[in-house]
């Protein structure tokens, strides 16, 4: 008898234990955060690029959009997902690499994306920095940033 008012003592405990722990709507997190966004579509036209001439791994095409809804805060807090638009409405994550050929010539073009406060700037570089490459598209970007 001794035996089971101590089973018994021992069970109340751990249901008395157990149901105080997790109770019927408990949060396990308590905190929730709001996740702003905003899309952008940007096109560079194949006449637009600039070249420049600031990087010490030589030169490259590149086009900056002022973008004034990229604040201070969301360039310190944000991501920036950026996108290059391929066939129709496939598109591509950035940076992407891409090749050409001509003849027996075949050199790279990577095509990346930079932002800061208030400025998008799309990048092409091609493997030998040759200046007298021309871009062969129109280019159309997406990019989603969120905070």
């Amino acid at each position: 008898m001794a035996n089971l008012k101590k089973s018994v003592v021992i069970i109340l405990v751990m249901i008395g234990f157990l149901t105080s722990c997790v109770g019927e709507g408990d949060k396990i997190y308590e905190e929730y955060y709001n996740v702003n966004s905003f899309t952008q579509t940007y096109k560079v036209l194949k006449a637009s690029w600039n070249l420049g001439q600031d990087d010490d791994s030589g030169y490259y095409q590149y086009y900056e959009f002022s973008e004034p809804n990229l604040t201070k805060e969301i360039y310190d807090y944000g991501i920036m997902q950026a996108f290059l638009f391929m066939n129709g409405n496939n598109i591509t994550p950035l940076p992407f690499d891409d090749f050409w050929m001509d003849g027996d010539i075949k050199w790279t073009e990577q095509v990346t994306c930079e932002f800061r406060p208030g400025y998008v700037t799309f990048i092409l570089k091609y493997d030998d920095h040759a200046v007298d490459i021309p871009p062969h598209y129109d280019y159309t970007f997406m990019v989603r940033f969120l905070w």
